[in-house]
């Protein structure tokens, strides 16, 4: 029964064989053109993510050394104040010396 059915319907299901051969050849480069896109997209996210972590810790680091660095010019200021007042003094010695 099942041999007859094959032989009875033998140009239809070459046909349909040919025609699901033809379509899956036809599609296949769409496919890989499309597995590629995706491969890409998921490659620039995740260079995204890295590159916004990368960018987070650098500035975290600026902040950092600047806090580090205004708490040093402060430092810096206090000791020019102290030297100014110490040259301010050896100068009135000097004047007081002098008259």
């Amino acid at each position: 029964m099942f041999v007859g059915l094959i032989s009875t319907f033998r140009h239809e299901i070459v046909s349909a064989v040919l025609v699901s051969a033809f379509i899956g050849a036809v599609t296949m480069p769409f496919r890989k053109i499309m597995q590629a896109y995706r491969e890409t997209k998921a490659s620039l996210s995740d260079i995204s993510k890295e590159l916004t972590a990368q960018r987070t810790n650098s500035l975290d680091i600026l902040q950092r050394q600047g806090d580090k660095q205004i708490e040093l010019l402060g430092k810096t200021v206090e000791v020019l104040q102290e030297m100014h007042t110490d040259s301010k003094l050896m100068l009135e010695h000097l004047r007081d010396k002098q008259g």
